[in-house]
């Protein structure tokens, strides 16, 4: 899917902040891009047309962000693409990114920060982890995984084991969640994961988006994958069509 294809729902209660967006969207090739003030009104307008991308602020009257999604989730309806703005210091990320959140932009930012996000987001999974960092991670971990059946996701209920050699696992469509036998830091990381039974290992770079102290899972988002990992990861995501960007476990 291009720009130019994707029919996209901004979600702002500042008139000024909608028209700019809506402005930007369309400047950078955009067709179809609607408006809502609310969380309340997205809605409504999901219900009555397809949307591809949903950009809607954290903080509005009615219903604010926050609301909007977990609304989405329970109603059982599929945005492709989902992209947070605004201060979001108090939003539970591991929650939104399991929800389908993929993207989190603070205001303010500049056209190209838009348009990019979405573009990555709606790219064809075969174009994207293609390339390496510039610049390597300096954090890096190992993990070994045991996975329940022949299935990637695997709940936490399933796996009670929480040995040092076999984390839980789940994939979600830009990346995946484990238990990490190391403590992990927020940003950039190196990782491979070897897996039981016949899966080829799974190792690339990304950025660790959230980590629990509790009970010792990491969230991963993917920036780059190798061979044939990647090509088992876009497999599963084609077959089983998550709705998590990373799942929490």
């Amino acid at each position: 899917m291009t720009l130019s294809e994707a029919h996209i729902l901004v979600v702002d209660d500042e008139v000024a902040l909608r028209e700019i967006f809506a402005k930007w969207l369309r400047k950078s090739g955009c067709q179809d891009v609607r408006t809502a003030s609310n969380g309340e009104e997205a809605l409504q307008q999901v219900e009555r047309a397809e949307v591809d991308v949903l950009i809607t602020d954290v903080r509005m009257p009615v219903m604010d962000g926050v609301t909007l999604i977990r609304e989405l989730a329970r109603r059982g309806h599929f945005i492709p693409c989902i992209i947070f703005v605004s201060g979001f210091g108090d939003v539970d990320q591991r929650e939104m990114y399991d929800l389908g959140v993929e993207a989190f932009l603070a205001k303010p930012f500049h056209m190209e920060e838009l348009a990019g996000a979405i573009e990555h987001a709606i790219a064809e999974r075969q174009t994207l982890w293609l390339k390496p960092m510039a610049i390597a991670p300096r954090q890096e971990v190992e993990m070994r995984i045991e996975l329940a059946g022949s299935h990637s996701k695997v709940n936490s209920s399933e796996c009670p084991q929480a040995e040092q050699t076999a984390e839980c696992f789940r994939l979600g469509r830009g990346g995946f969640s484990a238990r990490s036998p190391d403590a992990l830091g927020l940003g950039k990381i190196a990782f491979r994961c070897e897996f039981d039974s016949d899966h080829p290992a799974l190792s690339g770079q990304g950025y660790v988006r959230w980590r629990s102290r509790t009970d010792h899972t990491v969230g991963i988002e993917f920036a780059f994958l190798h061979s044939p990992g990647r090509e088992w990861v876009i497999g599963q995501i084609e077959e089983e069509k998550p709705r998590s960007f990373i799942p929490a476990l």
